[in-house]
């Protein structure tokens, strides 16, 4: 999947996933709710470390691992990314 592709992907799993946090608030119980929820976590792990692999970190403050160099100033700003 290409970096573009990655991203967006990245956006829509995060997006579900905090629609589901908000159902499974008011909805505690519903086990297919849970499970969906765990299986999306754990495939945004694997987008994440995916997109980071080729074009650094997401995240700042320690939420991603440090690459061996700095590459934030060459990867491109979200604006910046064509979909």
């Amino acid at each position: 999947m290409g970096d573009g592709r990655t991203l967006r992907r990245l956006q829509e799993v995060q997006f579900a996933l905090v629609e589901l946090q908000l159902y499974l608030d008011m909805n505690p119980d519903d086990q297919r709710a849970a499970w969906q929820y765990k299986a999306l976590s754990a495939q945004l792990a694997e987008l994440r470390q995916a997109y980071e692999k080729g074009r650094g970190p997401l995240l700042q403050y320690g939420n991603s691992a440090s690459p061996d160099r700095w590459t934030w100033h060459q990867t491109p700003w979200p604006w910046e990314i064509e979909y």
